[in-house]
């Protein structure tokens, strides 16, 4: 059984008494032991007396560990997450993406790709491709646009992006989705083609 902190082996001890001598008399009886081992899942452990086969489990663990990313939308000095109060066309959204590497080899965070849209998803229509090419923020393309990665980085597995407020033309809705896909490379592999934050120069 694993629960949050234990990893739990049960087994029973069987004892099951040869028949006396004597037919007649008994001198012991069968018994059934229930054994029961706790092994702390944050810790290295050994039972010294076998060798597992399996690797330690901290090992294992920081192999197969789930990262987590966040999307989340930041306010003008990106010191803290910014309230959902609503936006005004000229505004400029602070979108920071991270990733929680924990114990984790070192991670660099790249967006891949950003659509937004009316509804959750990214093949809802119509929808607008804000970051696209894996990595390039087009939006920065458009005419009138500050819309860009910011320089430099906080930390490797962090990223900061702004993009101006905008709304879809001719739809009385004012709620936006964006839906972005984040990616991580080790650290120390450099940016290349397919793993980039690429912000366009209109000049």
């Amino acid at each position: 059984q694993i629960t949050p902190d234990s990893l739990i082996y049960r087994t029973l001890l069987n004892y099951d008494p040869s028949p006396a001598s004597n037919p007649v008399i008994i001198r012991s009886n069968p018994a059934v032991i229930p054994i029961e081992c706790h092994y702390p899942r944050k810790e290295n452990v050994s039972s010294k007396a076998i060798q597992p086969t399996w690797a330690p489990f901290n090992s294992a663990l920081a192999a197969e560990e789930r990262l987590v990313f966040s999307l989340r939308l930041m306010n003008e000095d990106w010191s803290a997450e910014r309230p959902f109060t609503g936006f005004q066309l000229g505004d400029v959204l602070n979108l920071q993406a991270e990733v929680a590497t924990e114990s984790h080899v070192p991670l660099r965070l790249f967006v891949d790709s950003c659509v937004a849209a009316l509804s959750p998803g990214t093949r809802s229509s119509p929808h607008y491709t804000l970051v696209d090419f894996n990595g390039c923020l087009v939006d920065g393309r458009e005419d009138a646009t500050s819309s860009a990665f910011i320089t430099p980085r906080p930390r490797e597995d962090v990223l900061r992006f702004r993009i101006d407020v905008f709304r879809f033309a001719g739809d009385p809705r004012n709620l936006i989705y964006i839906t972005c896909h984040l990616k991580v490379t080790p650290a120390e592999q450099a940016p290349d083609p397919l793993n980039k934050a690429c912000s366009f120069n209109k000049a």
